[in-house]
């Protein structure tokens, strides 16, 4: 245990001893005139208030460094002990700021009734540090305080700013107090001086279990002693509950929990501690007894002294802490309390941090009264561990029910950032620590809807260690907490929620991997955040039931809802692993043709209601990717829509229902959109009719389609409509490719080679993870097998889908079948792999750029060992894919 000796048997003698280590406290016997401690503190008791501004701020600074150099040396000498140095710079602080209030009201003729200062935390507790902050909060009864001119609020402000710039502003005679008031109710959007009526509703409605702890110390401290105290008394009921549910004591508990919770090479073995929140400091003493005191004290008033020592007393009298455990706590505490005054001694500097470096090190060590470093690093060893043991058995019980997180401090009470909070932060690979911090913060302070009832926050604190641990196993902390907070904030009630996550912790995890790696479901999920319990009960949802009665509108917003939630579970399923990443196509292509049957159907019928009955029969075809049924996350639908009448002016309904269609794909409502829909594939493209006539359809095909649009009808595929119709397109459409063939096979083979190198210059690829249009890429496999069906010259030749392409054409006989095999299975990699990095981020991306979460999906999407043997792998297939590309397509050299 520590032994704090003093440096000699007499003040200046101590401080004579002292100033060799102290530097700041050289300074001040320099230059300050020394006077005993009673007087400094009576030429600021006795301070008028008509007294100028920058008069008073002199005097009171000057008493300041009278004060701070009589107190050192009464300190070093063991002339007043560490809890009477404590009292003494509390009573200068009680009267430094009755001094600038009374200078400010008086300054501006006013009074001070109905206006005053609580003092909370060390200050309330007569328990100030030699340079400690005062924490003060300004409160005015809207109705008792008189603001002369001005509104009661407006002038509070104003006095409040006076006291602060009479203690905080740095002169040439320096400082007397550094002022934070920070420990108002919700200070980020609430003035200095804040009315009671508006303090009493934040605390009763989103008040916090650590804003209680800090108002166990309050005291009244200048202004209108009696509104203080009756304030305070008000109060009471807030801080002292009679009966505590469940959950507010663990949520007690849970704040413990995140305090500490790792303990290794930094924590003990560092020799420069930080003894107020390091392991085993301060705060962990006086946590220790503010738990206990706010658990119990509703129903045993004699447990409500505040301050540390007298709060240990009754705690041991009561029985609730032994008599052993009490009176170690008070000697390590009084301990680390004078380890502390001797830190800040030599600098004057708001720091509980022993120096690093040896010498400076020495310097403390010599202010305690040590001649040897090796014994004072081992003494404050002994006792910061004494302390830790007592703190960790304090919810050993609850601890062995819940085991906490080892990851490190997590602790979001307060007003300032925990630096051992940012450590951890950081060893989870958030960049940016205090933005987290402060959004939690505020979340504790009822600022989002989830968060406004005490269940709620209670439950966040409870869910926050696992759910930060889990965001830094993403790989993209920073990312997961940007997307959980648009989630989080989106909840209309955070209860339901919230529970469900503390109690299925693998869908905590789930929903953090979603958010992190899948952006594109994070945005659905910000948005419904309901979804969850779609995964929760693992039943996909029904599709809407659409009948005549229904509305355009209603319709569109309906199946919107149900694709909202489809597309959800399709790709939470694809990203986790629980659908194949080379069947996700199927999935999406599924969706996508349900969606356009009944978006067809819906469009059908307002046309109908509208202009009548249909003047014949029209179908919707698929191109493109979806005429492949090779879609995925986010993919456009290349469609066309083709119509059989026998009256000449039925193009005009046909066009009214086509762009009904349309709207009803892409067209934005409350419900959100469908998808980006293309139809320049239709005859003539873009100059063309939306919908075509079987005819016009037809003579295009055969005598004025381009080879590349032959290609592309190759995917034509048919989705929705009359079923006769369907077949007659695709049975006209296989025909036409076929016949070209017959026509001129070198043309065609010139023009796939050059469309092909014309995309290589226009479009060149972008590296590895370019996975459609750089060389060896899914354009090469279509090119391939696109070609091979035009030059066949068989309609029965001609699929859709590439892998059926492929897989026929080695079939037919027609072509030696080995490089089809190479093809299918860099098909098939590919578009495993594109299924994953669509869904994750949409489009190519680099390898640097890809967080280990998406690394590791990629490599489970392929079943590689690890992301360097999958990037292997990758550019071995491409190169192949190439060289067949190169052959078959007649490439030159150089490609």
């Amino acid at each position: 245990m520590l032994e704090i000796r003093p440096l000699a048997s007499t003040p200046d003698a101590a401080l004579a001893v002292a100033i060799e280590h102290a530097p700041y406290l050289k300074r001040l016997s320099e230059r300050t005139e020394a006077r005993p401690f009673e007087s400094a503190l009576a030429s600021v008791t006795d301070l008028p208030g008509e007294t100028p501004i920058d008069e008073a701020m002199t005097v009171l600074r000057k008493a300041k460094a009278a004060v701070h150099l009589s107190l050192a040396a009464d300190d070093l000498s063991g002339t007043r002990s560490v809890m009477e140095v404590t009292t003494a710079l509390t009573g200068f602080a009680m009267a430094s700021v009755q001094a600038a209030l009374r200078v400010a009201l008086a300054n501006r003729g006013l009074s001070d009734t109905g206006l005053f200062i609580i003092a909370l935390g060390k200050m309330g507790a007569f328990e100030l540090n030699y340079s400690s902050d005062i924490d003060i909060v300004a409160f005015y009864e809207p109705d008792g305080f008189d603001g002369g001119e001005r509104s009661p609020g407006e002038t509070a402000q104003r006095v409040l700013k006076d006291v602060v710039r009479l203690l905080d502003e740095v002169t040439a005679d320096g400082y007397v107090f550094r002022t934070d008031l920070r420990l108002r109710p919700d200070p980020s959007s609430t003035p200095l001086a804040v009315s009671t009526t508006m303090a009493e509703m934040y605390y009763e409605s989103v008040g916090q279990n650590w804003e209680r702890m800090v108002w166990i110390k309050a005291r009244a401290a200048a202004g209108d002693m009696d509104a203080a105290a009756r304030f305070i008394d008000r109060m009471g009921a807030y801080v002292w509950r009679r009966n505590l549910d469940y959950w507010a004591i663990d949520d007690i508990q849970a704040i413990k929990r995140m305090i500490n919770t790792k303990i290794g090479a930094h924590g003990f073995e560092n020799p420069a501690p930080d003894i107020k929140l390091g392991p085993g400091g301060i705060r962990e003493i006086e946590f220790f007894v503010q738990t206990q005191q706010l658990i119990m004290g509703g129903r045993h008033p004699e447990l409500r002294d505040n301050t540390t020592l007298g709060a240990m007393m009754a705690l041991r009298d009561a029985g609730i802490v032994t008599d052993e455990t009490a009176t170690d706590l008070t000697e390590a505490y009084k301990s680390l309390r004078d380890v502390e005054h001797r830190i800040q001694m030599r600098h004057d500097e708001q720091s509980h941090t022993v120096p690093a470096d040896s010498a400076e090190r020495e310097g403390v060590a010599a202010l305690c009264g040590y001649t040897s470093l090796v014994d004072f690093d081992r003494d404050l060893l002994e006792t910061r561990r004494l302390v830790q043991a007592a703190y960790d058995a304090l919810f050993a019980r609850d601890e062995q029910q819940d085991e906490p997180s080892r990851i490190g401090n997590l602790v979001f009470t307060g007003v300032d950032d925990d630096p051992e909070t940012v450590r951890t932060l950081l060893g989870l690979g958030f960049g940016d620590p205090s933005a987290a911090i402060a959004t939690i913060r505020n979340w504790h302070r009822g600022n989002v809807p989830a968060t406004r009832t005490v269940r709620g926050r209670e439950l966040l604190t409870a869910i926050l260690p696992r759910m930060l641990e889990a965001m830094g196993a993403t790989g993209e902390p920073d990312e997961a907490f940007r997307w959980f907070s648009r989630f989080f904030s989106g909840l209309s009630s955070g209860v339901q929620t919230l529970s469900m996550l503390l109690a299925k912790p693998a869908l905590l995890d789930d929903l953090v991997a979603t958010l992190a790696l899948a952006p594109r479901l994070a945005e659905i999920l910000s948005r419904r955040p309901d979804l969850l319990e779609a995964l929760v009960s693992g039943q996909a949802p029904e599709p809407p039931k659409i009948t005549a009665s229904t509305s355009f509108d209603a319709a569109l917003d309906e199946w919107r809802r149900y694709h909202r939630e489809q597309s959800f579970l399709i790709g939470h399923n694809l990203l986790h692993g629980l659908i194949n990443a080379s069947d996700a196509a199927a999935h999406w292509s599924r969706l996508a043709d349900d969606t356009i049957r009944q978006m067809a159907a819906v469009a059908e019928a307002e046309t109908v209601r509208r202009y009548g009955e249909a003047p014949g029969v029209w179908g919707v075809f698929a191109m493109g990717k979806l005429g492949g049924s090779e879609l995925t996350a986010g993919s456009d639908l290349d469609i066309i829509v083709v119509y059989e009448a026998p009256s000449l002016d039925s193009q005009t309904w046909f066009t009214r229902v086509t762009q009904r269609l349309i709207t009803a794909l892409t067209a934005p409502t409350a419900e959100g959109a469908l998808y980006e829909v293309d139809m320049r594939l239709r005859p003539s493209g873009r100059g063309g009719p939306v919908a075509v006539s079987l005819t016009a359809f037809n003579s295009y095909q055969n005598d004025e389609a381009w080879t590349w649009e032959h290609m592309a009808l190759t995917r034509l595929r048919f989705v929705s409509g009359d079923a006769g119709l369907g077949a007659k397109v695709l049975s006209s459409a296989k025909a036409a490719i076929a016949a070209r063939a017959s026509k001129d096979a070198g043309q065609i083979a010139r023009d796939v080679s050059e469309m092909r190198q014309r995309l290589y210059r226009e479009k060149p690829g972008k590296g590895l993870w370019d996975l459609k249009t750089e060389k060896g890429g899914l354009i090469d496999i279509e090119f391939i097998v696109q070609q091979d069906m035009l030059l066949m010259g068989k309609p029965d030749c001609i699929w859709p889908n590439v892998s059926d392409s492929l897989e026929g054409i080695a079939a037919s006989g027609d072509q030696p079948a080995a490089p089809y095999v190479v093809l299918q299975e860099a098909l098939t990699y590919l578009q495993a792999l594109q299924q994953v990095q669509r869904l994750a981020v949409g489009s190519e991306i680099t390898a640097d750029d890809m967080p280990d979460g998406l690394k590791n999906r990629l490599c489970r999407a392929v079943g590689a060992e690890d992301f360097y043997a999958l990037e292997r792998h990758l550019a071995a297939l491409k190169a192949n894919v190439h060289a067949i590309a190169a052959e078959k397509l007649q490439l030159p050299a150089t490609d």
